[in-house]
């Protein structure tokens, strides 16, 4: 499916546009920096602001053994734009006729389908097959029309926002600093599936969770994590891991122990939000310390959720 054939499918606002074009994972304090500058240049011109949105990551395409992860799906990216107030946002296929376009094709494009007169890239965006950079893209006879803008790096506790930044702090298990540069905690959804019941023989029933998607999950140990179920809220100590007292098969699970809370869960849509790790995955000696072991993480859960 060529560009064309994609935007004639979709019912695009007419009047000129202001537009930004990326991936949006996690739609982190930079995206919404660059966002709400989008808003503005577009309010400014009496113009609409548009987001094109990469369903997937382009790395997926031009790497295909580039392993993908995600912080935020596809649904949840669509849906905050649209909290933020973007006018349109529209989605994209890389792995269609897009990713062999270059980035001067790419743009004029845009101007023909959605009579694009600015367009407001992150820091150090390249785009098309040849990777330009605004400044070159600028220089364009072709696109003299268009005005090129590059958001400033957003800076968040001392370093600077990123999606890959926030990713490699969620698998180190470093749920304040993703926390920081997203804005929000971070939290993964999926539906409750029925395990071994290995947890509740120790008197620890657990939710056990699988992830809606190729998302990104947190690195191995017990978390303070936040749980919604059908709109409420429970208190949760959460484990990830491969359970080494027990397994050898190198599997890890995702088993969230629900305070004061006492019901059947199977099949049930859950959303896990992380706090703070309490402390790494660790193999015990036997099944009576790994219980001494897990009523203190309910207790230091307790008190972190408390605060």
């Amino acid at each position: 499916m060529s560009i064309s054939e994609l935007f004639a499918s979709i019912e695009i606002h007419k009047g000129p546009t202001v537009a930004t074009v990326g991936t949006f994972d996690g739609v982190h304090l930079g995206h919404r920096a660059l966002l709400q500058q989008v808003q503005c240049e577009a309010k400014a011109r009496g113009a609409i602001s548009v987001a094109l949105v990469f369903k997937e990551q382009p790395r997926a395409f031009i790497k295909p053994d580039f392993n993908v992860s995600y912080i935020s799906n596809l649904k949840t990216r669509r849906n905050i734009l649209t909290e933020i107030g973007i006018d349109q946002v529209i989605e994209l296929d890389f792995g269609t006729a897009i990713q062999k376009l270059s980035a001067e094709e790419f743009v004029s494009e845009l101007q023909h389908l959605i009579e694009l007169k600015a367009l407001i890239v992150g820091p150090n965006a390249k785009i098309g097959f040849d990777r330009l950079g605004i400044e070159k893209l600028s220089l364009s006879k072709k696109l003299c029309n268009v005005d090129f803008i590059e958001a400033p790096t957003k800076i968040a506790n001392g370093c600077a926002v990123s999606s890959s930044a926030i990713r490699n702090a969620i698998i180190k298990g470093h749920c304040e600093s993703a926390a920081i540069m997203l804005g929000r905690n971070y939290s993964i959804s999926g539906v409750i599936v029925e395990g071994d019941r290995r947890g509740r023989e120790l008197g620890f029933p657990t939710a056990n969770i699988r992830p809606d998607s190729i998302i990104t999950v947190p690195g191995n140990g017990i978390y303070a994590t936040i749980v919604e179920i059908d709109g409420k809220s429970h208190k949760a100590a959460t484990s990830i891991g491969v359970r080494p007292t027990f397994e050898t098969s190198g599997v890890r699970t995702i088993e969230a122990f629900l305070l004061d809370f006492d019901g059947d869960l199977y099949g049930q849509q859950i959303q896990i939000e992380f706090i703070s790790r309490t402390r790494s995955e660790i193999a015990f000696e036997s099944t009576e310390k790994l219980i001494i072991q897990m009523n203190k993480d309910v207790d230091e859960v307790r008190k972190i959720l408390a605060k």
